[in-house]
């Protein structure tokens, strides 16, 4: 894979794949242009051709091409893989050629499934009539590719299927796209889809993979909706549904906006929230949640007032809170999904999603709105809120939402604080335990995981070796290698690379060289002494527990490496002459 990678990166320029979002202007050495991920006046985003890097100022992200390509398109590294490998011709692991044929076979069936269905719409009056009564544009319509499955009462079981077959396609290679399903024996297959408003599911790519069928002709005998069958394309736990349309939109706005049909999520952008995505035949998972944190860490949710809408939207806000991201809901009129709410009053739905709380404070306004005992309430409050305010990612937020937890349930801070410390007990489920257990730990589990000097350090070090001249390059690299042998470092993330990178690059500008060098062999000394006494630190913990075991052999053992690194503590440090001379 690694050398895939390379071979991409040799054969593709950053400024090549950038250029296309970004208009970008001569800088000096680099390239500069306005943000795609936001909307600024003053240009901020940066690009190195020669490093093949970029940094985004304005929004604190950057990166190599493949990051840029994983934030503007909303993919994850291996699609992103995909993307780049196409686009400079590189052949990645070889496939099996018959997967690869199924998969290109399903891709056409479902594309000439899509325009059949399209084809058929204008020519099933009750299906135009439907649509225009939901309030459904001719743009939206041909914007979404929404089309209709001919079926009973009407028509025919297997309309979908005889125009695929005289396309050709077979059965086999139509039941594995999820469009036919098998009949009983002795009977011809029968179409997935019939008297059926569909709507085209497209992967984030855009390309088709699945339908979603609204029935036409009411029955007690057939569901309302009908999805697509799971697929070697489509798998209901990755796909939601207007991301494909929605990831350019996310970025704009700032925040997601999740709603749970086919109808919302079209409605919703025809109004002008072109941020809208839903899932399709399932609950929110954790790679849904994936897809829209690469995008932005804020999403709204309007989903439906009723018991099931409020019990999914807090399943969904538990994960997400989980990752991190700001969670609000917009409360809905009960019985109103946003498409009604919008064919009824866009200006309202507008306000609604103004109005949007966060989904802690939504949750203790419907708990006040169905409890009425003072006592049950508080109870309730409790046990629903206090496990959301454990979620929170920072004690800022987490005070803040224990102080309206406090005041909405009528109880003093200390009173909630205390049964927060409860619940965060019983969450962790784990017995208070001695010092000499609790150091057991691994190194990395104790130490804090924000970065510390070692590591900004090693970061300033590893940006400063592709910006100062060849011949310190070189020299800081072999001392590099050296010195990183001595304990395990974080490596950084390929955005805090790209800002360190551009943000030296303009201060060494500035300096002379010999200043150039001072700072760096400062940072280089710092790293070294950083790592030899985490090394110590680590192996004195590793000591008590030895010695607290009765283990002769590993006391002896740890004794001995930490002996030798007292010794390298008291070793010179690395002198600027000689990185110079």
């Amino acid at each position: 894979m690694s050398e895939a990678v390379q071979q991409i990166k040799d054969k593709l320029s950053i400024i090549d794949i950038i250029s296309p979002y970004v208009e970008l202007h001569k800088a000096g050495k680099n390239f500069k242009g306005k943000s795609p991920f936001s909307a600024e006046k003053t240009p901020s985003f940066y690009v190195s051709p020669d490093r093949g890097m970029y940094y985004c100022f304005s929004t604190s992200q950057g990166g190599d091409m493949f990051n840029f390509i994983q934030a503007m398109e909303g993919v994850d590294f291996k699609e992103a893989l995909k993307i780049l490998a196409e686009k400079a011709g590189v052949e990645l692991v070889r496939e099996d050629p018959r997967k690869r044929d199924e998969r290109d076979h399903s891709y056409a069936a479902l594309e000439d499934a899509t325009a059949f269905y399209q084809k058929r719409l204008p020519e099933e009056a009750g299906a135009v009539e439907y649509l225009k009564d939901r309030g459904v544009s001719k743009e939206t319509i041909a914007n979404w590719r929404i089309g209709y499955a001919p079926g009973p009462p009407n028509h025919g079981w297997r309309e979908a299927k005889e125009h695929l077959a005289a396309l050709g396609h077979t059965n086999e290679q139509m039941l594995k796209a999820g469009l036919i399903k098998s009949a009983d024996t002795g009977k011809e297959p029968f179409d997935v889809f019939r008297d059926r408003i569909v709507f085209p599911m497209g992967e984030s790519s855009g390309k088709i993979v699945a339908f979603s069928g609204r029935i036409l002709t009411p029955s007690d005998k057939a569901p309302k909706y009908v999805n697509s069958p799971e697929t070697l394309l489509y798998k209901k736990s990755e796909l939601l549904y207007g991301y494909d349309k929605a990831k350019t939109g996310i970025r704009n706005l700032g925040f997601s906006l999740i709603v749970e049909g086919q109808f919302d999520v079209v409605m919703c952008h025809q109004a002008g929230y072109s941020n809208t995505v839903a899932v399709s035949g399932t609950a929110l998972t954790m790679h849904h949640v994936q897809l829209l944190e690469r995008l932005s860490d804020k999403v709204v949710l309007a989903l439906d007032a009723d018991k099931a809408g409020i019990n999914a939207m807090k399943k969904g806000a538990a994960l997400m809170l989980e990752r991190g991201l700001d969670v609000k809901v917009a409360e809905m009129p009960f019985g109103k999904d946003p498409a009604d709410l919008i064919l009824e009053d866009e200006v309202n739905f507008k306000k609604v999603i103004g109005k949007s709380v966060h989904v802690i404070e939504f949750i203790l306004h419907v708990l006040r709105r169905e409890v009425e005992d003072d006592r049950s309430f508080k109870l309730k409050a409790r046990d629903e809120i206090l496990p959301f305010i454990l979620l929170l990612a920072n004690r800022i937020d987490e005070e803040h939402f224990l102080k309206i937890f406090a005041d909405s349930t009528g109880t003093t801070m200390d009173a909630a604080r205390f049964e927060l410390g409860r619940i965060r007990e019983l969450k962790e489920n784990t017995p208070l335990k001695s010092h000499a257990t609790q150091i057991t730990k691994s190194p990395e589990v104790i130490r804090n995981n924000k970065i510390d000097t070692d590591d900004k350090a090693y970061l300033f070090l590893l940006a400063a070796v592709q910006i100062v001249d060849e011949h310190l390059s070189l020299k800081v690299k072999a001392a590099l290698d050296t010195v990183s042998k001595i304990h395990e470092l974080n490596q950084p993330d390929a955005s805090e690379l790209a800002r360190v990178v551009f943000t030296l690059e303009q201060q060494f500008e500035k300096l002379p060289q010999l200043a150039v060098a001072e700072e760096v062999v400062t940072k280089l000394n710092q790293l070294k002494t950083g790592l030899v006494r985490r090394h110590l630190t680590d192996n004195r913990q590793l000591l008590i527990v030895a010695e607290t075991d009765g283990d002769d052999d590993k006391f002896s053992e740890v004794l001995k490496s930490i002996s030798e690194f007292e010794a390298k503590l008291r070793e010179p440090n690395y002198e600027v002459e000689a990185f110079l001379g």
